[in-house]
């Protein structure tokens, strides 16, 4: 692998990793999957991995050089990608109270990433609707408006973007054929990954 940034310098958006810790400085692929990990430097004297709920954080001295730091990653890739999808498997609590307050986060979060990839996709909705439906993330109509979930809030970010990424590439491909996978491929080409995720936060 190339030679990494400073520690100092952002690394790749967390919203585009696959599992994102809340407090992500660094991102690297694991067996294809994306993870945005948090690294914290200390006077100890090896390498550690901590996963849980939040996240992958990585603890290492504060002389570890990035090579070293992301060799140890790829050679315990099985471990953090097994600590993932016990994480993800486990029951969910229900989800929170609807209430106008999230559903304004919601709007406003839902506006910022239409706005993101509404261009990368050639697109333009003409309405941008917060929806509470029981059974679909989220909605489209030859009309032009999109219709997403309040409740994609509560999930991680790479999963709200899927989301709202399949519900735009609706607005060129009412269906689910190759052409409609091609779009949405061209801008997440993890989707599968993504996609497969979403299936393990049902909304009933």
């Amino acid at each position: 692998m190339s030679a990494a940034p400073p520690e100092h310098a952002a690394a790749a958006a967390p919203s585009q990793a696959l599992w994102a810790h809340p407090h992500a400085n660094r991102e690297i692929v694991l067996r294809g999957v994306r993870v945005a990990y948090e690294c914290r430097r200390s006077a100890r004297r090896t390498l550690g991995l901590l996963a849980g709920p939040q996240g992958l954080s990585v603890r290492a001295p504060r002389g570890a050089a990035w090579a070293d730091i992301e060799a140890f990653l790829q050679h315990k890739a099985d471990w953090v990608l097994t600590q993932w999808r016990r994480l993800a498997e486990r029951p969910r609590p229900a989800w929170p109270a609807r209430s106008p307050a999230l559903i304004e986060q919601a709007r406003q979060r839902f506006a910022e990433r239409v706005a993101h990839y509404a261009p990368l996709l050639g697109v333009a909705p003409v309405r941008l609707r917060v929806s509470d439906a029981r059974t679909r993330w989220g909605s489209a109509s030859s009309r032009g408006t999109i219709a997403l979930n309040w409740r994609l809030v509560c999930l991680p970010p790479a999963l709200l973007d899927y989301v709202v990424v399949h519900e735009l590439a609706h607005l060129r491909e009412m269906n689910h054929g190759p052409a409609f996978w091609a779009l949405v491929a061209a801008v997440l080409p993890d989707y599968a990954q993504r996609r497969a995720a979403l299936h393990r936060h049902p909304l009933r």
